[in-house]
């Protein structure tokens, strides 16, 4: 019977089985948060409520990435004996020459990390047609396409 079953919904088996999840990088990650952030304002206009709900979304995508760096940031701060901290004048941690350098470094690998991440269904798209950056983030938007003109 169960034979039968497999026979029957092979595709479908194989897809739950060898679905690849959709990824992302945190570096695409930064980029539409900050295109967002351009945009919200102080959410005004029913598009810019759009996006940010949008943005809530993405939020716990982004406050990982954020606390990974804050990890490397302490990681890479200048201390004391015992581990103890070493901050500026501004409470803000020092780092040595070779320790920028290496967060730097650090955090460049970080931005192409992957993450998984699965589209936003986007129910009511109007207003967001033209914002292309959502593009690989969402489903359900049909975006205008601006045709570039040759010289």
């Amino acid at each position: 019977m169960f034979h039968l079953f497999l026979k029957k919904h092979q595709q479908i088996v194989f897809n739950l089985i060898f679905a690849k999840i959709p990824t992302m990088k945190y570096q695409q990650l930064n980029t539409l948060v900050a295109s967002i952030n351009a945009v919200i304002g102080s959410q005004e206009t029913k598009t810019q409520k759009k996006l940010f709900k949008i943005y809530q979304k993405v939020k716990t995508h982004h406050e990982d990435y954020q606390a990974k760096v804050e990890e490397l940031r302490l990681d890479n701060a200048s201390t004391k004996e015992n581990d103890i901290l070493i901050l500026n004048e501004k409470g803000e941690y020092s780092f040595t020459k070779e320790a920028i350098k290496k967060l730097t470094e650090q955090v460049k690998e970080l931005n192409n990390k992957e993450f998984d991440f699965t589209p936003i269904p986007v129910v009511n798209p109007q207003g967001l047609e033209d914002f292309n950056f959502l593009e690989d983030w969402t489903t359900g938007i049909t975006f205008i396409k601006e045709i570039e003109e040759e010289l």
